[in-house]
């Protein structure tokens, strides 16, 4: 291998490395997010965990004592509906800002060197005949 080809495929892997440790964060910041939102009657408080799922209920003060069941019910389903759509803005912030730190990283002259890397020809002789890539699995073509 060139010493040219070897030192893009160098960049080339820790500009990988780099978004791929940038991706890790997002992903752990994201399953971290947690959101707790109040009924607007104040009667209920839910926290919901980053994968929608309560993981707090409260009945703040004792306003939930003077309401119905109907009533108690219509809220907890509210303030459940308005802490998800608050999770949903949260976790896709931080999945576009993981997406854009990956893109952004790649929109810069580092791009124009990948293309001229050539990634793909590092396949090809996993993919010559007989290889593990062969896509006639061994067998002759014909």
């Amino acid at each position: 291998m060139s010493d040219d080809l070897r030192s893009r495929l160098d960049q080339a892997m820790a500009e990988f490395e780099t978004q791929r440790q940038a991706l890790v964060a997002a992903r752990d910041r994201i399953a971290a997010v947690e959101v707790t939102a109040r009924s607007r009657d104040d009667a209920v408080e839910v926290t919901l965990g980053a994968d929608g799922a309560p993981t707090a209920l409260r009945f703040p003060g004792n306003r939930h004592q003077k309401m119905s069941g109907q009533e108690l019910a219509a809220s907890v389903l509210e303030v459940i509906r308005v802490a998800r759509e608050e999770l949903t803005v949260r976790v896709r912030a931080g999945f576009d800002e993981a997406v854009g730190a990956v893109r952004g990283s790649a929109a810069d002259p580092a791009e124009d060197r990948l293309q001229g890397l050539g990634l793909d020809r590092l396949l090809d002789p996993l993919r010559a005949p007989g290889g593990p890539l062969d896509p006639s699995g061994g067998k002759p073509r014909g």
